[in-house]
């Protein structure tokens, strides 16, 4: 493989993981935003489906050459499989509307919704995907267990996230 593709790989999978770890952020804000402002926190995460539908589709998009697979089949997969998620929020939507769950849980469905969906897309996309499905369910089982206790976890992991970035920043200077 020559430099240059090398070069390119590299690039991309650094933009990837920083990609990743600002979702991981938008994530655990609206986690706050649940926590805080419950009468919002359904429209945020019903904003976040097309923001991870299109990091999903844009690194499958890049992906789809290396793979030799058309793109129009994996954007069509790709919409379906994200369009489903903004159906899912849609629904807590109504059932909060109805009262048939509180706007507080409805935060934290939508955002075990977003968990499967994402987790989904590792399995039939992208390993990441999966991994950081994982995290977002782990997410919703420490938010509905520990509520009180999420936002002193919240720091450490930003911290965790900073020096991950700071790290592979220095390696691939290097």
């Amino acid at each position: 493989m020559s430099k240059a593709i090398s070069e390119k790989i590299r690039h991309f999978f650094a933009v990837d993981t920083i990609v990743y770890l600002v979702l991981l952020l938008l994530s655990f804000i609206g986690i706050g935003i649940s926590d805080f402002s419950p009468q919002y926190s359904l429209w945020y995460w019903l904003a976040m489906v097309p923001t991870f539908g299109a990091v999903s589709i844009y690194n499958e998009w890049h992906l789809a050459r290396l793979k030799g697979e058309t793109r129009k089949k994996i954007v069509g997969k790709q919409l379906m499989h994200w369009l489903a998620l903004a159906m899912a929020v849609y629904l807590v939507h109504m059932l909060q509307s109805t009262g048939r769950i509180t706007m507080a849980d409805a935060g934290l469905v939508a955002l075990l919704a977003l968990a499967l969906t994402t987790f989904l897309a590792g399995v039939h996309f992208n390993w990441r995907y999966g991994i950081f499905g994982i995290v977002l369910g782990s997410t919703v089982a420490v938010a509905a267990i520990l509520e009180e206790f999420f936002w002193i976890m919240f720091l450490p992991v930003l911290i965790a996230g900073l020096v991950a970035i700071l790290w592979k920043r220095k390696e691939s200077s290097d």
